[in-house]
């Protein structure tokens, strides 16, 4: 689909806006065409009623100039007005894309995520979005109603001359085969540059959030460095750019001489008493309205094809499908026990060996299932493919014996609780962090589940308590904080599934001591998967899955692993002992 005609599906649903709007500008045209003629009245009025000057003005010029008054000051108040519709309708266009290209990045998959950078994704929507509008900004505001008021002074200009007119026309020509010529030169050279932008801005993205790398590293010279290295290539990029832009003043050059060919052919034909006077005045004026366009022709077409590539961007995101979607006909998911069975599921990433191969588990409702393994054995996957921002190429995995491809996926999710290993916090108050959770949590509640998380000691113990600002990823909090701070959130939530992604890994003692005790309060009674980092946080749970070489190696409760004297066991009394891991088998 062409990508105008998108933009102006896009602009649809403003139709009643852009009814009025265009009628303003038919208005503005009609009271731009009205100027000439009264002052072709006056003027040929003058002449003709000069010679008789009794040393009061006559009362048709009188007429004639309050005529014009009021039709200038009327082209005025009712521009002014039509540019206020006009500026409120882009803004409320642009704010609305901007929304639009938000919610589809939401709604697409873990997979897009991994190959795109946060920072690129949102310069490319913010400018697509930006771009978009200004097309429609430019041709309706400034090129359209220019040219609508040409239109009607070459058909005006024509009635008096056919060939003036003509040579109006002829001109267009040129122009135009120029402007399309320069917006190719220029197209891959736009291009390059906002890719240049989307990947600094990405990088510039991180670089800002990990000020403190950066600073612990000494590597504010390289950064700047790097900066400088960007700065050159978009300095190349416009220079070639400006060569091109530079050859533009020649299209001026011939616009302005034609113009002033045709003006002094108006002159002429009126010295030959072609033209009075006042017809000369009213047909320079119309050829003065007609070189508006002409002149903004060349602004507003390269304007609108460079926003064409932002346009083309924007719409490159919007064309992107989510591989991960609900079912037509979800199941019903509200009351559920919570019982989870992997049933011979087989996973691999897209660009990785299999991760899973026919793995089977059962997980009974109330019951808390420990995993634990190497590095890269799955762990963290089994809690992506629960909350499904995965796949499985082979096998299902059921709740409650619904295969979950089968239910909603905000209703899936909205059963799930899921703590990460590193918690990720909003830059917003600590009650705005909280309503994650549950958006319609009172502060009671709010400080209930902070009770159960032992974060409600070091909350009170703030400036401004709940309504602290935490910075950006909760900066201003300690690990364990920010880690009993997500317990909370989670509480809130209160699911029946909690999905427990190393919460106590990177923690000092006390901090893991005091999650330890929130988590035995919150997996009471819920379906817990907890992945495990140390092995003495996992000794009460009900079954402990060791995973690795693509599938399960054991599986049973604490002592039941430690009878078996195998894999578990050993790690466990390694760990126990204070001994170095072995690296092949290192936990996360």
């Amino acid at each position: 689909m062409n990508y105008f005609k998108r933009i102006a599906n896009l602009a649809l649903p403003y139709w009643k806006q852009i009814v009025v709007i265009s009628l303003l500008i038919l208005v503005i045209s009609g009271l731009s065409q009205a100027e000439p003629i009264v002052l072709k009245q006056i003027t040929d009025a003058i002449v003709n009623q000069g010679q008789n000057y009794q040393g009061t003005i006559p009362k048709t010029i009188v007429l004639f100039l309050g005529i014009y008054l009021v039709v200038k000051l009327l082209n005025v108040l009712v521009n002014r007005f039509s540019w206020h519709l006009a500026t409120l309708f882009t803004y409320k266009l642009r704010f609305s894309l901007r929304e639009q290209g938000f919610e589809h990045l939401l709604s697409l998959s873990q997979r897009y995520f991994n190959e795109k950078q946060s920072g690129q994704l949102m310069s490319q929507l913010d400018r697509g979005s930006t771009q978009i509008t200004q097309i429609i900004n430019n041709s309706g505001m400034h090129f359209l109603p220019n040219l609508v008021a040409a239109i009607i002074g070459l058909i005006i200009v024509m009635n008096f001359n056919f060939w003036i007119g003509l040579s109006i026309v002829l001109v267009f020509i040129p122009v135009a085969l120029f402007n399309y010529w320069r917006f190719r030169k220029n197209e891959k050279l736009e291009h390059s540059e906002n890719l240049l932008y989307d990947n600094q801005y990405g990088h510039f993205w991180e670089t800002i959030s990990s000020a403190k790398i950066i600073k612990s590293f000494v590597a504010e010279a390289f950064e700047l460095k790097r900066l400088q290295k960007f700065n050159k290539k978009i300095f190349t990029i416009r220079k070639k750019a400006e060569r091109n832009h530079n050859i533009f003043v020649f299209t001026d050059l011939f616009l302005e001489a034609w113009i002033w060919v045709v003006y002094a052919w108006v002159v002429y034909l009126t010295f030959k008493g072609q033209f009075s006077l006042g017809t000369m005045v009213l047909v320079l004026s119309y050829i003065y309205i007609i070189r508006e366009p002409l002149w903004l022709l060349n602004w507003v077409f390269w304007e609108a094809k460079r926003a064409q590539i932002g346009a083309r961007e924007f719409f490159g995101i919007l064309d992107q499908k989510p591989d991960i979607v609900s079912p037509k006909h979800p199941l019903p998911f509200n009351e559920i026990s919570g019982r989870i069975t992997f049933d011979h599921i087989s996973f691999a990433y897209a660009k990785g060996a299999a991760v899973f191969d026919k793995v089977s588990f059962d997980i009974t409702p109330g019951q808390t299932c420990a995993l634990v393994g190497k590095s890269g054995a799955g762990k963290t996957t089994v809690a992506d493919l629960i909350n499904r921002f995965y796949d499985v190429q082979k096998g299902k995995i059921l709740i409650d014996g619904h295969d979950i491809k089968k239910i909603d996926l905000k209703a899936l999710r909205r059963n799930i609780g899921f703590v990460t290993q590193e918690p990720y916090l909003f830059a917003e108050t600590i009650e705005e962090n909280l309503r994650y959770g549950n958006p319609k949590a009172t502060l009671a509640q709010m400080k209930i589940a902070c009770q159960v998380a032992h974060a409600h000691e070091f909350i009170k113990a703030l400036p401004k308590g709940y309504k602290t600002k935490i910075g950006e990823r909760g900066v201003t909090l300690s690990g364990g904080q920010k880690q009993r701070l997500s317990l909370a959130r989670v509480i809130l939530k209160n699911p029946p599934i909690l999905v427990l992604d190393e919460a106590t890994s990177a923690l000092d003692s006390h901090s893991e001591m005091l999650i330890q005790q929130a988590l035995e309060k919150i997996t009471k009674g819920r379906t817990s998967i907890i992945i495990a980092h140390r092995l003495s946080t996992i000794q009460k749970a009900d079954c402990i899955i060791v995973l690795g070489d693509g599938g399960i190696l054991e599986m049973g409760n604490h002592e039941q692993l430690l009878a078996k004297k195998g894999l578990y066991a050993s790690l466990f009394a390694i760990q126990s002992g204070q001994q170095e891991l072995l690296k092949e088998w290192e936990l996360e």
